[in-house]
């Protein structure tokens, strides 16, 4: 058992200057040959990486929008808000601190407030048009 261990151990030192050699001529060789601790090679942690980056910029906008959202901004300037907003984000502020700033240094980005008309009908007796209807509901 002893022997076998021995040759191994003998085969990986005499192997391990082979792999740096062939490394330092191929650096692309060299980051397809490194494992992590886990198994994963370094160009799959350097995709997960950007994986993991662009999920975070798009958890950032989603946030940013809804913060948009419920302080009034119109639906149709949202994109111009939201662009605004994300650059804040990248400077430290919160996406709900971004969302604020922007809304009040461009506050016609928010939704215009139009007042609904109201229309109501005097009684004027019985042949004013409603009086039938009136009749009815009332179970005359």
């Amino acid at each position: 058992m002893e022997n076998n261990n021995e040759m191994l151990n003998e085969h990986e030192a005499q192997g391990a200057p082979e792999m740096h050699a062939q490394s330092e001529n191929d650096p692309e060789a060299a980051s397809e040959d490194y494992r992590g601790s886990d198994g994963t090679r370094s160009g799959e942690i350097s995709e997960l990486y950007a994986q993991l980056e662009m999920m975070k910029s798009e958890l950032t906008t989603a946030k940013v929008r809804t913060a948009l959202l419920l302080l009034g901004v119109a639906k149709e300037k949202l994109e111009d808000g939201t662009s605004l907003a994300v650059g804040l984000c990248s400077t430290g502020k919160t996406p709900e601190e971004a969302a604020a700033e922007i809304v009040s240094a461009y506050p016609h980005l928010k939704a215009v407030q139009r007042k609904i008309p109201q229309f109501s009908a005097a009684s004027s007796g019985s042949d004013d048009g409603f009086s039938a209807i009136r009749k009815i509901f009332s179970g005359r």
